[in-house]
């Protein structure tokens, strides 16, 4: 079985996937800058090819979680097998 690194992270409660390759540590560094500059927006990369932008303060709580998990051999593809294959409702 294959596994991947998933990290995910959560601000004031709300948690997002980290899309794979973000840069966990130059996060954490770009939050901390954020609040030792009394605030800022902080963007990053999560699942699904999107990005978010996150205002940053000194009462902003972030918390990471880093977990080792399956890799899903159908993500990314095209193929409907898991499914059961193609449907022709016609």
């Amino acid at each position: 079985m294959e596994t991947m690194i998933q990290t995910q992270v959560a601000v004031n409660g709300a948690t997002f996937s980290l899309a794979p390759g973000e840069d966990v540590g130059a996060l954490k560094r770009r939050i901390v800058d954020a609040v030792h500059a009394d605030g800022a927006f902080v963007e990053f990369a999560v699942a699904g090819s999107r990005q978010i932008s996150v205002l940053f303060t000194a009462r902003t709580q972030a918390v990471f979680l880093v977990e080792t998990v399956a890799l899903d051999p159908w993500e990314g593809t095209d193929d409907t097998s898991p499914f059961g294959g193609s449907f022709d409702f016609l």
